[in-house]
């Protein structure tokens, strides 16, 4: 009498067969909830560049100062040194968001940021901003994705993230 011991060619085929469906299945979710943190990451960052802004200029005679001045410690250290490079899939850099009125953008009366993902198609689909009126706000769609919806439509560049 012979005694069988491990697992058939055929039995290991279906089990790997099994492990790739299911990875195939879940894989493309994993990546979008990804992209979506990234994206809750960006709009945060934004707010949280705001009130770095805020913080400085109220200890510097009401004057807004440009990124690395808020990451530099030795100038107070305002934020995170992260936020000078790449953090969550972003780049943080100086710009005007698209609809922001270029002199409330303007240092050292005004500011604007733009979060912008480090690469379109696999760390965030979106372009957001923030300026002086501490809103955070969609500038654009990168790489063919479709607008993100803003209420019932589309957003549009310059409308408020969060708000109807």
């Amino acid at each position: 009498m012979k005694q069988e011991q491990g697992f058939s060619l055929i039995e290991l085929l279906i089990v790997v067969a099994i492990i790739a469906i299911i990875a195939a299945i879940a894989v493309p979710s994993m990546l979008t909830s990804r992209m979506a943190a990234n994206e809750a990451g960006a709009i945060q960052g934004c707010r949280t560049i705001g009130s770095a802004e805020v913080a400085y200029a109220s200890v510097n005679n009401q004057m807004y100062t440009d990124l690395a001045t808020l990451v530099n410690p030795a100038l107070g250290g305002f934020l995170d040194s992260r936020f000078g490079g790449n953090f969550n899939g972003y780049s943080y850099a100086a710009g005007n968001p698209a609809t922001v009125p270029a002199a409330i953008a303007t240092l050292p009366n005004g500011f604007g940021f733009l979060a912008t993902p480090t690469a379109a198609a696999s760390t965030g689909r979106y372009e957001y901003g923030i300026a002086s009126d501490q809103v955070v706000r969609f500038n654009q769609a990168l790489g063919g994705a479709p607008a993100p919806k803003c209420g019932a439509a589309d957003c549009v560049a310059g409308d408020p993230i969060g708000k109807q």
